[in-house]
């Protein structure tokens, strides 16, 4: 059977999570944001005229996570998140360890006196080698302060006043319920184009207006609010921002206050004056990953920050793309494509598709410019999202949908919850661009509705280099001179050990070289090898013509520790099909590996090659219109030979 991957529509969305998520650490999270005076206050009644719970009720707070993780996570990602919550196990102190230091301090000091008691004070060997029944010891009750650690997101808020009140309490929403689910959010909120001439003074008047309009959306929906902080900012002489009073933003993010910090900063002689967005977010950023520290400067030993999101909300949304159908990166890998798609960007500034503002590219390449400069100072896990604010208001409502039984009800996807729990994008953008739908479809015309997530990532070689749009090549000859165990580009025994890693099993290495020979098309290796895609020249069947070499994808694989958010497997399969086969490539599958749902998501088509347990797969057109071309493909999918030492049936 020949089936067509754009027959599929949209790709299938996760299963129920609900019997995953009703677990004590839901439980755990309510209690923690549901505690004090402030549960027990109401709030305003509901439009039927029923009294409302608080933001903060115990109910409130369960339905919320319940509701929350079912919608924008599948159970793998909604266990990696609830696993944050579990206390950290308090060590015993060594009791007798401290009676052994307290001995050796008083013979010490009986020595210096002159006075040998010998071992009446000694402690018995009896006492010391007689079994211990240990506790654990708070570590308030063992003397040592518990740290506090607090997971931030950091928020550029581009025209707030461009915003009605309604997106603006949809955002708040979702401000809100990103706080609840334990990540604290500061706001760096920068007016429009409009407002850079204005005095330093009128600018502040038109920030703290906006940060006030905000800071009402987000007390309707949490009884921690907002805080505007102004004056923890210090500007150098070379214009770079620095946190000068750290405690103004820390203890507000402590209680689960947003922060609202306007990019204004003061001189080293006491002037207030106006800072670039980006020097200021790029300030924060160096405070909360915690280098440079300043001299003299105390650091609260009470509070570990770890900066895990960098957010900007602009109207112009995630950075375009003319590539793809749909005008928008999904994903960018910055040690891979910044230069390529900055490029782009400068090239096509005056772009005029009827939609787009005139500096709308020259906002693009300020935003990926700013998310560069802040992700380079923070961990690889750590990611950015740039998205408009129209698509982060789309919150986890719930919303009605026709059904073939009847009137039903769904939860919508909220992108900002979603990259929270998963730290990936809403869609995959290994996806072909007509499986790519907007995750909001109430943002205006004038806006690029998906959003871009945005990673430091890893490099990608590609061995034998290739350049953009012209792919490998078939060898004149029909033979290959490249061989992956002598190549000095290449790290055969790391590869070995990512092949083994990955499908865990043992590689037959000699028979693998051997099968091989003189037949390597090419390696494309993603980061210090935690992913590589290996291809093959192959001659079909009853032929030994050159001119008929078929592209074949012999090996995919990637460590089990990079497998999940890291996107690595994205990143090869893009690498793959735009740059070293963009006219298409084959491979193929064991029937029932449970990878096939990924690769039937992105496969131009597939067919079940009768008579074996092979799904063959392909990428490119016209494969299933020339007879000659299909034979070929079929005829290799059957004969390539296995290379596992371990005898079990191939993947």
């Amino acid at each position: 059977m020949i089936t067509s991957t754009w027959a599929f529509g949209k790709a299938n969305a996760s299963g129920a999570l609900r019997p995953a998520i009703t677990s004590c650490n839901t439980t755990r999270l309510s209690r923690r944001y549901a505690s004090g005076p402030a549960a027990a206050r109401q709030v305003e009644g509901t439009p039927n005229g029923k009294p409302a719970r608080a933001p903060d009720d115990p109910t409130t707070q369960r339905e919320l996570f319940m509701d929350v993780l079912s919608a924008n996570a599948t159970r793998r990602d909604a266990k990696q998140y609830l696993a944050r919550f579990k206390p950290a196990k308090a060590k015993a102190p060594d009791i007798q360890g401290v009676h052994h230091d307290r001995h050796r301090r008083d013979q010490d000091r009986l020595d210096s006196l002159g006075v040998n008691l010998g071992g009446l004070y000694t402690p018995a060997r009896a006492i010391a080698d007689a079994p211990r029944f240990e506790r654990e010891v708070s570590e308030d009750k063992a003397g040592t302060a518990a740290q506090q650690e607090l997971h931030v997101a950091l928020v550029c808020l581009r025209a707030p006043e461009a915003l009605n009140d309604s997106i603006l309490d949809a955002l708040a929403t979702t401000l809100s319920q990103l706080v609840k689910l334990d990540m604290r959010i500061v706001v760096v909120p920068e007016l429009a184009s409009d407002f850079s001439e204005a005095s330093v003074r009128a600018r502040r008047t038109a920030i703290a207006e906006q940060a006030e309009r905000l800071s009402k959306a987000i007390r309707r929906h949490s009884t921690e609010g907002s805080r505007f902080v102004t004056g923890s900012l210090e500007i150098e002489d070379n214009g770079e921002v620095d946190v000068y009073v750290p405690r103004l933003i820390l203890d507000p993010l402590k209680r689960g206050v947003v922060p609202i910090i306007p990019a204004l900063a003061h001189t080293q002689t006491g002037q207030l004056v106006k800072a670039d967005v980006g020097d200021a977010m790029a300030g924060l950023t160096r405070e909360f990953c915690g280098t440079p520290e300043k001299p003299g400067q105390s650091v609260s030993q009470s509070v570990s920050t770890l900066l895990d999101r960098v957010i900007i909300l602009d109207p112009a949304g995630g950075i375009p793309s003319r590539r793809r159908s749909d005008n928008a990166h999904v994903f960018i890998n910055l040690e891979q494509e910044y230069g390529g798609i900055e490029k782009e960007l400068l090239q096509y500034a005056s772009w005029d598709d009827g939609v787009s503002h005139p500096n709308m590219f020259d906002q693009h390449v300020a935003n990926l410019r700013m998310m560069k400069n802040c992700l380079r100072m923070l961990p690889p896990a750590s990611s950015g999202l740039i998205i408009s604010p129209y698509e982060a208001a789309t919150s986890s409502q719930t919303s009605a949908e026709d059904s073939t039984i009847g009137t039903g009800t769904r939860r919508q996807k909220n992108t900002l919850i979603h990259n929270l729990l998963t730290n990936k994008p809403m869609v995959s953008s290994s996806l072909p661009t007509a499986r790519l739908t907007s995750a909001s479809n109430d943002a205006p015309p004038a806006t690029f509705p998906t959003a871009t997530l945005v990673k430091r990532g890893m490099p990608v070689s590609t061995i034998p280099s290739v350049h953009r749009g012209q792919g490998w090549q078939v060898p004149t000859t029909g033979i290959s001179d490249l061989q992956l165990d002598k190549s000095p580009d290449i790290d055969f025994p790391r590869l070995v050990h990512l092949i083994e890693d990955s499908f865990r099993r043992k590689l037959d290495t000699p028979h693998y070289l051997s099968r091989l020979h003189n037949r390597t098309a090419g390696l494309i290796v993603a980061g210090a090898y935690e992913g590589a895609a290996f291809f093959t020249w192959e001659q079909p069947p009853h032929t030994t013509s050159p001119s008929r070499l078929i592209p074949y994808l012999d090996k995919f694989a990637v460590l089990q520790s990079s497998q999940g958010s890291s996107g690595v497997a994205d990143i090869l399969f893009q690498s793959m099909v735009r740059s070293c086969f963009p006219r298409g490539v084959c491979w193929r599958s064991r029937k029932d590996n449970p990878v096939n749902k990924w690769y039937f998501e992105r496969c131009a088509g597939s067919w079940q090659i009768p008579g074996t347990q092979w799904t063959m797969f392909w990428t490119g057109e016209g494969v299933v219109e020339g007879s000659e071309r299909w034979g070929d493909y079929v005829g290799v999918c059957r004969e390539v030979v296995p290379s596992w030492a371990d005898g079990r049936r191939p993947d």
